[in-house]
């Protein structure tokens, strides 16, 4: 991948800060029906101006935190998405800026099922040369909830809500179907990924456990796991976030990253990064989110930190068992309660099997710098759990007892074994996110793995680090810096 002009790419980016910025400045009006607008409004008519940080982004949107200063000394807050029509790497990949438009209608619906759950959507427009703004109520809470996996220490109240939200929406009658259709070339522009990992994992160098299960059920069978996973890609059964990993749910900060067992009082979550939002099948939203806290939990184990391990998956199970009461209350027939949890399995299985071949998310897991022989280790679990979860995914024979016995013994497997590989341990400490108050886009994930060779060199990686790292001229302090929404 060729090196970019980056004095080109920080010019780009300033002007892209002064367009948000005066725009968003026009739209604060003193008499604007929305109260955060008009307060900012009412801050700039006396001689304040708006500050913008930029959160992440570059390939295919920046994010931003807009500020401005009132009369008292607080700072008024709003969230910015300002979204292109292709990803900046993949100009050839489909990317339609719909996709924003679409976000925010999406967090209007949410916002009426779920009040609380979604920061309140303000306006989006289209803005400069082919680009869409959208401007939302800076979230309540704003620390990405992966960190708690990370920490090993999870609040199970956290579960049970957002059980509760994921399920108001995927029961809701009356939705259009074709919602954000517009994103399914996308969608299946990633399916190549998928058939190149199973491919791989035939080959002879592949030398691991993975490789070797891969072998032992034979290429006729991944075969079958790949197209199996490919029908579901189009299936339209309710509404669905369609992005839902733990990097993509706020909750309240941690009161003292020296004690990690304490919580944010009031245990609320938010969902954000509604553009992937679509018509899909349940068991997509259930088997991405598992998929962090499952690589989490290995690494705990590898950690000799059992406690830390079975933390994120007790609140896998809460989140499951909720989730489950939540859809029964429906009338939700219990064919069709295994028909989500067949279905979450294969998405388990996609994401494990990404992080096992692409290394995503990978460099976030609390194991030390540098450590390759665990990281390794651990990979190989995660790639081998999300097989047996692509395989089981397929299998309609499987009762829902049989689908939740066979997940629970792979994950119980793995972390018996990882457990058992060292006796010296590496201490448990804040998650490395938190205390450096890095955040994670999904730049990470999607865009990168489009270009899996060049993730495997860490090119992109490289890009994607370097995009949000440029300097920018900004008002605000380090602890004024915010995740995204």
């Amino acid at each position: 991948m060729a090196e970019p002009n980056w004095e080109e790419v920080q010019e780009d980016k300033e002007q892209k800060k002064q367009l948000v910025t005066s725009y968003i400045a026009s739209k604060c009006e003193v008499d604007s029906d929305i109260k955060d607008l008009r307060e900012i409004g009412a801050c700039l008519s006396n001689g304040a101006k708006l500050e913008i940080d930029i959160l992440t982004g570059g390939l295919a949107n920046y994010t931003y935190k807009i500020c401005c200063k009132g009369t008292k000394g607080t700072y008024h807050k709003l969230f910015a998405k300002l979204s292109f029509p292709f990803a900046q790497l993949f100009p050839d990949k489909p990317c339609p800026l719909s996709r924003t438009q679409n976000e925010f209608e999406m967090m209007h619906t949410f916002h009426k099922l779920s009040p609380g759950l979604v920061a309140s959507p303000y306006f989006c427009d289209d803005i400069g040369e082919g680009m869409k703004l959208l401007v939302t109520q800076w979230s309540p809470v704003d620390e990405q909830f992966a960190n708690q996996f990370i920490d090993g220490t999870v609040d199970l109240r956290t579960g049970a809500k957002i059980a509760e939200g994921i399920s108001t929406l995927h029961c809701s009658p009356d939705v259009d179907l074709d919602f954000n259709s517009k994103m399914r070339p996308f969608f299946h522009s990633l399916t190549p990924i998928l058939k190149d990992i199973l491919n791989g994992l035939h080959k002879s160098e592949n030398q691991d456990r993975v490789g070797a299960r891969a072998k032992e059920v034979g290429e006729d069978a991944t075969t079958d796991m790949f197209d199996n996973y490919v029908n579901t890609v189009d299936l339209a059964e309710c509404l669905i976030h369609g992005d839902l990993h733990s990097f993509n749910i706020l909750v309240g900060a941690k009161p003292s990253i020296e004690s990690l067992e304490s919580f944010d009082a009031s245990g609320s979550v938010v969902f954000c990064d509604w553009e992937m939002a679509h018509g899909g099948t349940a068991g997509h939203d259930i088997g991405t989110l598992r998929s962090f806290p499952i690589s989490c939990a290995f690494a705990h184990s590898i950690n000799g930190h059992r406690h830390a391990a079975l933390d994120c998956l007790s609140w896998l199970d809460t989140l499951w068992s909720s989730y489950e009461v939540a859809v029964s209350k429906v009338n939700t027939s219990e064919e069709q309660v295994t028909r989500i949890f067949r279905h979450s399995l294969q998405y388990t299985g996609l994401y494990l099997l990404a992080y096992y071949a692409l290394n995503i998310h990978m460099e976030f897991l609390p194991i030390d710098e540098g450590n390759v022989e665990d990281l390794t280790k651990v990979k190989e679990s995660i790639g081998l759990v999300g097989l047996k979860c692509l395989e089981w995914g397929m299998n309609k024979s499987l009762s829902l007892a049989e689908l939740k016995a066979n997940y629970s013994q792979a994950i119980e497997e793995e972390m018996a074994i990882l457990l058992s590989t060292k006796k010296v341990r590496r201490n448990r400490r804040s998650s490395v996110l938190r205390a450096s108050g890095r955040r994670v886009s999904d730049a990470n994930l999607h865009f990168s793995a489009l270009d899996r060779l060049s993730i495997i060199s860490a090119d992109v990686s490289a890009f994607v680090s370097k995009l949000e790292t440029l300097p920018s001229e900004t008002g605000l302090g380090e602890e004024d810096a915010a995740s995204a929404q």
